[in-house]
């Protein structure tokens, strides 16, 4: 398997230089919202969310890419959207695809990151479906982070009540603990602040306002800062882990009379039979993927192969 996940740097500037880069996008001064040592912090927990759920995904994904790829291939709408093209490009819309999920789900905790780092008052939340908490005084905000708007929020909003309930629960066990209020929160897209059924929805900007203690345009700007900042300090796109992916992918896909055109004979097989019809051709297409990965020198292939 592969090793511990390490954060690849384009280049490593010091801390001043990022806080100070920091300010300069946001043009948020010393004084006002989050001290330097929450800046810094903010933006390392950003970089390390992204290596941790997108660069590490990607790399670990190659020597189970059957399990994590392959089999979710559907070969009834797949087959349709990659008609007329060869087998390298269904590989590279295939793998694209899988990428962009992965990229997405890392950005979602890294926003998560960003906002725990940069505050004083705010925390992981230990509670069941609970993302963040944010003590004011007495009182607890729970939060539910999602980082865009999502068509279907109804179960969140269910589960939201529920698992806020439990925690108000164990909260307010503590002598000193005022009100709990649930807050269902779009980190990027909600322009209004609204309140529906005992919960509380913050605009994209209050939120960030609450979480920086800075007015909202401010909070904004300064959010942004640090992802951009954080977004250059680490090597996001993964390119040596998606080139593999598409390699041996590609090779496990391909007709065996012509490597060019995609065996979507097999692949129906392979996704919609029994493991006994499939299982050592399986083997085979694997094994002469992976040998070829190998021999094109990609860092982890020996690893991989395993």
């Amino acid at each position: 398997m592969c090793g511990q996940p390490k954060t690849i740097y384009k280049h490593l500037p010091s801390r001043d230089e990022i806080i100070s880069e920091v300010r300069r996008l946001s043009g948020v001064e010393a004084g006002s919202g989050p001290d330097n040592d929450h800046i810094e912090a903010a933006v390392n927990g950003f970089v390390a969310a992204f290596d941790y759920w997108y660069i590490r995904v990607m790399r670990e994904a190659i020597p189970k890419y059957r399990s994590v790829i392959v089999a979710r291939i559907n070969p009834f709408i797949r087959r349709i959207a990659t008609d007329g093209l060869s087998t390298s490009e269904v590989a590279q819309k295939i793998i694209s695809d899988y990428g962009t999920r992965n990229f997405v789900t890392a950005g979602g905790w890294a926003i998560e990151e960003l906002a725990v780092a940069a505050s004083q008052n705010t925390q992981k939340s230990g509670a069941e479906g609970i993302d963040l908490q944010r003590a004011e005084g007495a009182d607890y905000h729970l939060y539910v982070v999602k980082s865009g708007l999502i068509t279907r929020n109804s179960d969140i909003i269910k589960a939201l009540k529920r698992n806020a309930r439990q925690a108000e629960k164990l909260l307010l066990q503590g002598q000193s603990t005022g009100g709990v209020h649930a807050n269902y929160v779009i980190a990027a897209g909600k322009t209004t602040s609204t309140f529906e059924d005992g919960i509380r929805r913050p605009s994209s900007a209050q939120f960030w306002a609450e979480i920086l203690e800075l007015p909202e345009d401010d909070a904004i700007e300064l959010a942004l800062a640090i992802a951009a900042v954080a977004g250059k300090l680490v090597r996001s796109d993964a390119t040596e882990h998606i080139l593999a992916l598409q390699s041996v992918l590609g090779d496990y896909i391909s007709d065996r009379r012509d490597d060019s055109v995609v065996d979507w004979d097999f692949l129906a097989r392979r996704t919609m039979r029994e493991k006994v019809s499939w299982l050592e051709e399986d083997k085979a297409r694997h094994a002469r993927a992976m040998e070829r990965l190998q021999n094109s020198g990609y860092g982890e292939a020996g690893s991989a192969a395993q």
